[in-house]
């Protein structure tokens, strides 16, 4: 059983730790955080009007966050993302909690289209895109300096007619 709610302040200090896992670093390609720059991150997500939520286990542990952001609502589109903790990588959460954004985004955002990138080193998560619906859209080709080599960047979405949600 998985929640979505609210993502609060207080949640920071838990992102904080999560964006400076060593493998986290590794899939987004960047330098560790201070806690004052996840701050500033997420103060900049919600001044862009992105909608943030805390992912809850079935003990009610934040276990990590799903975020819509660029929503464009003229357009109809926005870009999803979602980051776990360490210890609740590979348990299910994360493809429930993606199902249950890309539910709000297309049901009740009344988006038609969600879309993310990826880097193409990243065959688990390009795994669980693809289960829940995603299609590869595009390559980047060497488009992210990471860890001293230049990696693919995948663009995948998914479009409300595909999830089954338009009438």
């Amino acid at each position: 059983m998985v929640k979505l709610r609210s993502f609060e302040t207080a949640d920071i200090r838990e992102l904080h730790r999560w964006s400076n896992d060593s493998r986290s670093i590794l899939m987004v390609g960047r330098t560790p955080l201070t806690y004052e720059q996840v701050l500033q991150e997420v103060e900049g997500k919600r001044r862009n009007n992105d909608l943030l939520l805390g992912i809850e286990n079935e003990e009610q542990q934040l276990v990590g966050w799903v975020f819509l952001k660029d929503i464009d609502h003229g357009h109809g589109r926005a870009s999803i993302g979602i980051l776990l903790a360490p210890e609740a990588r590979g348990k299910g959460y994360g493809k429930i909690a993606m199902e249950q954004m890309i539910d709000v985004g297309f049901k009740q955002l009344r988006l038609n289209k969600i879309y993310l990138t990826t880097r193409g080193t990243n065959e688990q998560a390009i795994g669980l895109y693809k289960k829940i619906g995603f299609t590869v859209e595009g390559k980047l080709r060497q488009h992210a300096y990471v860890d001293g080599q230049y990696l693919d960047t995948y663009f995948m979405g998914i479009l409300a007619s595909e999830w089954g949600t338009q009438e």
